[in-house]
Order: C-alpha cells, then sequence, then structure tokens
C-alpha cells in the first residue's frame, strides 16, 4: 500500500510541476490560463478600442495617417503594386478568422485581387498555445506553400483544435506544405522566431488596439484604417469602392 501511495505522490508531484513549468513559460510569452486554455491577455496601456471617440469610414475606424506599419506577413495575395493593401490579423484557432479566410477571401479574389485593386497580406496574431505552433509552422514551411498551410489549418480547424495531439495533426499539415518532420520540430523550438512573432503581435495591440482577431489593417494612399471582427461582405465591398475611388 505504501509504494502504492508512493507512486501515486511522484505521478501528482510530476504532473504538477509539469503544469507549473507549461504556466509560467507561457505567462513570458504572454498567454494566460483562462477558462481551460491560454488565451492572450493584453498590457494594461492596451484598452478595448472605443470607436464611439474615432471618426468612422463606414465599416472601418481611422487611425493615424503617420503611424508606422512594422509588419512581415507569413504571405500576400495579389499584385505588389495594388493602390490598398490589406494586413488579415488573424489567429489560426479562431473561428471567426476561419469564415474570413474559407468564405470571404475567395470572394475578394475574384472581385478585387485578381484585377489588382488590392492586395492581401496574412499576419499571424496567435492568440493560445496551439495557435503559436500553428504561426510558427507556418513562417517555416517554403514560402511559395505557406498560403496553402494557412487553408489547411483553417479548414481543419476543429480537427486539430480539439485533438489531444493537435502538434502532430499540425506537423502533418505543415508536412502537406512542405516541411519535413526534423524541420518541423526544429522550428517549434526556435524561440527567436516565437519572439518576433508576438513582437508583432504585440505592436498591433498597441498601434491598433487589438483585443480580438480578426481585424483587418486597410492602407493606401497615406491612409491607415481599421476594421475589427468580419464585416458582412456587401458592407466590405461598398468600403473598398469607396476606398478605391478615393485613391483616384
Amino acid at each position: 500500500m505504501e509504494k502504492i501511495i508512493r507512486i501515486l505522490s511522484t505521478v501528482i508531484t510530476s504532473v504538477l510541476l509539469y503544469v507549473v513549468c507549461a504556466y509560467s513559460y507561457l505567462s513570458l510569452k504572454g498567454f494566460v490560463y483562462n477558462n481551460g486554455t491560454f488565451t492572450l491577455v493584453s498590457p494594461a496601456n492596451a484598452q478595448s478600442p472605443d470607436t464611439s471617440a474615432q471618426e468612422q469610414n463606414g465599416i472601418a475606424t481611422k487611425l493615424d495617417n503617420n503611424m508606422g506599419i512594422n509588419f512581415v506577413p507569413v504571405y500576400t495575395l495579389g499584385d505588389s503594386n495594388a493602390p490598398l493593401t490589406i494586413y488579415e490579423l488573424s489567429s489560426l484557432g479562431c473561428t471567426h478568422c476561419a469564415d474570413f479566410h474559407l468564405n470571404i477571401l475567395p470572394k475578394l479574389e475574384e472581385d478585387f485581387i485578381k484585377n489588382g485593386k488590392i492586395k492581401v497580406s496574412f499576419v499571424n496574431f496567435p492568440l493560445d498555445r496551439k495557435s503559436m505552433q500553428g504561426a510558427m509552422l507556418s513562417e517555416c514551411v517554403p514560402v511559395l506553400n505557406r498560403g496553402k498551410f494557412i487553408n489547411l489549418m483553417f479548414e481543419n480547424q476543429r480537427d486539430w483544435m480539439l485533438s489531444l495531439d493537435s502538434e502532430k495533426k499540425i506537423k502533418l499539415f505543415a508536412a502537406d506544405a512542405g516541411l519535413e518532420s526534423e524541420a518541423a520540430e526544429q522550428c517549434l523550438k526556435n524561440d527567436d522566431l516565437a519572439q518576433n512573432i508576438l513582437s508583432l503581435r504585440q505592436e498591433a495591440v498597441d498601434k491598433l488596439k487589438m483585443q480580438g482577431t480578426p481585424s483587418f489593417l486597410v492602407t493606401g494612399d497615406g491612409k491607415n484604417e481599421i476594421i475589427y471582427g468580419v464585416p458582412n461582405y456587401q458592407a466590405l465591398t461598398e468600403y473598398l469602392n469607396n476606398r478605391l475611388n478615393d485613391n483616384k
């Protein structure tokens, strides 16, 4: 009986030690444990966006036109010379982000991207540990296959988000996108890459007052505006046409 108690005590101690270490690490990385998952908690100086006190342009909130934008996108769809750029700030585990990427982005591609009116740049804004792993791997797969990887992650979001071994599933998507297993392992251990992703995320929090995903920073003709949340496609079309007409 004493032997069984000692074994149970050792197991419980090990589990508690693992949880404490994992919690400490993720807290340092900008995550906290809340309602059963690790999520982003914004710093005190990044309050919830108060659009009522800011000038609006239809569905978008106007930002400082002189604000420096240093986002490095994972990949970009569209002509590099397009007059408007939409930065799609997105978390791979966010259902609303998946809705935009799978259902609205293809419409934008047909109506605005293929004809050179806009380009869309995907920027990682991970909100939990699993999304962070996906974000890291998205920047390690071959450049030409990054769009494919992002699509796989969104298409199979429910599968890997609910999995007890999500890392294994995410690695399989990375393999489909051309990243070998050993390279994937090294990618997930790359602290510099993790820090870079978190730094870009923090910049979005500080400059754009983001509190959730997705958000869409629209730049062009010296104007910076942001759309919080997934817009109705008709409203988005009207907004983009108005912005494009302003550029003429």
